[in-house]
């Protein structure tokens, strides 16, 4: 064999081992760049979740999320949440609760987040947002309304809660029931909200872990 045909043979050799290194490199990265995707996937599923009070945000299931509407475009919404600025795309069906105003920025709103893709599929102003100075935010047609507050007492025959008009005192109706499957520890100060018939008595408490 000639010395053309040695460095011939020697430049196709080269050639090929820089092919397959450059093949090599290429799946490298493009398996590095999936890898990355993923991760960044699922962190963004992760980063709503973190912000929510709602123990169906550990399931795997729709959740709300409570926080101040600081701004909404057409297509994302931007809440305060502990301080943070938290954006929040919005789902194609997005719809807000019947009879919400039309400005209500500044306003603590209640979120549903779908869980799978981590998108806002509805809005509506929470009971605090919703509430007059008594704290009621809520009427039936019956006369029937809902109270949300803080606990100050609670004995065996009322409840007293502060609202922004100050304390209010209900007595206990016979059929009274508790809720507070969610939240351990003591009760005072913690928020409730009160179901109160038309005859001023409270014939429920429920604290809501989304309310405090």
């Amino acid at each position: 064999m000639n010395k053309k045909m040695v460095l011939l043979c020697i430049s196709l050799a080269g050639a090929l081992t820089a092919g397959s290194l450059t093949g090599c490199s290429n799946q490298n990265d493009s398996s590095q760049n999936t890898s990355q995707h993923e991760n960044s996937s699922s962190e963004k599923k992760s980063n709503l979740q973190q912000y929510s009070k709602d123990p169906d945000s550990k399931q795997d299931e729709d959740f709300d999320l409570i926080g101040t509407l600081d701004k909404e475009t057409n297509d994302e919404l931007t809440l305060v949440i502990d301080d943070k600025k938290v954006k929040v795309p919005k789902s194609d069906s997005f719809k807000k609760e019947k009879d919400t105003p039309k400005n209500i920025d500044g306003k603590q709103v209640n979120v549903e987040i779908n869980a799978k893709n981590q998108n806002a599929e509805s809005l509506e102003l929470t009971p605090q947002a919703k509430a007059d100075s008594n704290g009621i935010y809520e009427k039936d047609v019956d006369g029937d309304y809902s109270v949300i507050g803080k606990l100050i007492t609670e004995t065996d025959n009322d409840v007293t809660i502060e609202v922004s008009s100050g304390k209010k005192n209900y007595k206990k109706s016979k059929d009274f029931e508790q809720d507070n499957d969610n939240m351990s520890g003591d009760s005072k100060n913690k928020v409730v909200r009160l179901e109160v018939k038309k005859n001023d008595e409270v014939e429920s408490l429920e604290i809501d872990p989304e309310d405090q």
